[in-house]
């Protein structure tokens, strides 16, 4: 199956209390992180409940995302897929 051409991975049913650090500490067994990403709500500064994991190797989100059945943050088991598109700001 064709992928476009991306090395971040969008983490979805993340919990309220997730952290990048969580996130980060869950994915880096895979490889190199360059930055990870939780977007959060406006009004609530809360998680919106997803996040991005950006590798610098597409292998590493490449060996992560065939794991992903195998990765759980804070007890809960995460979905994760490819992102699409690039992130609109840092």
């Amino acid at each position: 199956m064709a992928r476009d051409c991306t090395c971040s991975l969008h983490v979805s049913r993340i919990g309220k209390g997730v952290k990048a650090a969580d996130l980060r500490g869950a994915f880096e067994k895979y490889g190199r992180i360059k930055d990870v990403y939780i977007p959060l709500d406006y009004y609530t500064k809360e998680s919106r409940g997803f996040g991005y994991v950006e590798y610098y190797d597409r292998e590493d989100a490449e060996a992560a995302y065939d794991r992903r059945k195998d990765i759980v943050i804070r007890g809960k088991a995460v979905t994760i897929e490819f992102a699409r598109g690039q992130r609109k700001s840092k």
